[in-house]
Formats: structure tokens, sequence, C-alpha cells
């Protein structure tokens, strides 16, 4: 008898147990971040492809914080075509920073080949949220989710689906001023039609054009070849120093290149790195962690 005494007041003290408050910190969003960037190497996306993956679930997750938040201003208006995400209908029954990583979470699996890994690791996360305070934790999640299925229409309708589609890149061997596939790895060109797709601030991939180039001409004392020697006798120079020089060091920290072709004698492999991307991202979250800034 004794020990169903016990037993039912372990129960009832269970029961009684209050929620605990689940608090998001600025590291778990750059832990989140960093898993996707890791995947991402994996993954072996093109830069241009990296920079699309990234940017739409950080919108989907900025927008929710500038819901709550009245110091930042939504995108929407700003970004093309994004309009308002829906507004939760009890915002008192929401943590904010809980949805918004839950829907940078969600919409990044969408987005990678390597989702099970996002999966994996997002419900480890939601196993502890869960356990705290599982009524904050649904309803947040709720929210999310529907602010992510705002986001993936709008996503949809960038024309990038139908970019896949398209024709390579077209290699005219007669011009030798055309690009063309180089030794060893003979990649295809890049994203040849990525000005397709439509733009988030500029009107279109043409609002602002560089100055063009200085006119093919193999002509040794002409600009183009000058310019062209200039990078060949540096190259050839920063080889000679070896590695572990200044100037190598400098020049691989910025070689963003996510998927480099190396031959050594008869032996070609492949290194795999972040994309451009992910280094402005590494960039931004050291200056963020310097200054100590929160939600």
């Amino acid at each position: 008898m004794k020990f169903y005494k016990i037993m039912i007041a372990l129960l009832l003290l269970s029961s009684c147990k209050k929620s605990e408050p689940i608090v998001i910190t600025p590291n778990d969003y750059h832990n989140a971040i960093d898993k996707v960037v890791n995947i991402m190497i994996h993954d072996i996306f093109s830069p241009p492809v990296a920079s699309r993956i990234f940017v739409y679930p950080n919108i989907a997750a900025y927008e929710i914080i500038a819901m709550q938040n009245p110091r930042y201003n939504s995108l929407s208006g700003q970004v093309s075509e994004l309009t308002q995400i829906p507004k939760p209908k009890a915002p008192d029954q929401i943590n904010f920073q809980l949805a918004a990583l839950i829907a940078h979470m969600d919409l990044s699996r969408q987005l990678v080949f390597s989702e099970d890994q996002i999966t994996s690791y997002r419900d480890s996360l939601y196993d502890i949220w869960e356990h705290k305070n599982p009524e904050v934790f649904k309803n947040s999640q709720d929210y999310a989710l529907e602010v992510t299925k705002h986001i993936v229409q709008w996503m949809n309708a960038d024309n990038y689906k139908q970019t896949r589609t398209m024709s390579k890149f077209n290699i005219n061997s007669d011009d030798i001023s055309r690009w063309e596939p180089t030794p060893p790895s003979y990649m295809d060109g890049l994203e040849p039609h990525w000005n397709k797709i439509r733009t988030f601030v500029l009107d279109s991939a043409s609002q602002f054009k560089p100055n063009p180039p200085p006119e093919f001409s193999m002509e040794p004392g002409s600009k183009f070849h000058n310019e062209l020697m200039e990078v060949y006798d540096i190259s050839n120079k920063i080889t000679e120093l070896g590695d572990t020089s200044e100037e190598m060091q400098i020049a691989q920290f910025w070689d963003c290149n996510p998927y480099v072709t190396v031959t050594r004698g008869h032996l070609m492999f492949a290194t795999k790195k972040i994309t451009p991307g992910a280094h402005w991202i590494g960039i931004a979250k050291i200056a963020y962690q310097k200054k100590q800034y929160e939600f």
C-alpha cells in the first residue's frame, strides 16, 4: 500500500511540474547556419545556387523577428514581390525567436540535398524544446511552418526551377575571345541563365552595368595582354613562394571555390570548401559576436 502511495505522489509531482521558458540565443541561430554551411560543403552547390539557399531561410527568420521587434523593418515591399508574412493569431503564446529558428531550419531542409542531416539536428532540438514547454513549442512551430509556407510560395516564383531545364553554356570554339572549359577538369560554364532569375532589390541584372573589360587581344603591349600577363606573372610568383607564404595564404583565404580540382603528377583529386556566400556569412558572424548583438 505504501508503494502505491509513493507512486501516486510521484505522478502528482510530475504532472505539476512547471514548464520552463525556451530561451533562444544568437549562438543557437549561428549554430543552425553553420550546420547549413557544412552541408553545403558536402553537397557541393555552386556559389550562385548556394546564395539562394542561404537567403530564403534567413529572410523567413528575419521576417518573424521583425513581426515582434519594432527595431526591425519588414522586407515586404522592399524586396521584389515579397508580401507580408501572416500575422500570428495569438502572439502572446508564441516564442518568436524560437519560431524564427524553426522556420530557418525547415526551409533550409527543403533546399539542400542532405536534408536528413538537418532533420536529425532539428529533431534533437525539438526534443529539448518540447520537453521544456510543449505548449509554447507547438504554437511557435505552427506559426513558423505557416510563415515557411508563405516564403516558399514566394520563392518558387523566382524562375529558378525553370532555369534548371535550360541549355548549357554554348561553346563557340571558332571565337578565341569566348570562355571555354579548361583543363584538367573541363567543367561546364556556371549558371549561364542566372540573369533570368528574379532579383531581390535590383530592377534587373543589368541595372548597374560595370565598365566593359579591355578589348580582347593577344598582341603584346595591348591593355588586355598586359592585364593577362600581370595575373600570369603574379600566379607564377606565388607558386614559387610556396603554400606557406603570406601571399598564398591570402589567396587561399579568399578562394571560396566550393569544388577545386588539384593535380599532382598523374593524380587528380578535388577539395571542397565553403562558397563565397558562406565566407561572408562567417565574416558577419564574427562582427556580430564582437559587438554582442542580441535578437
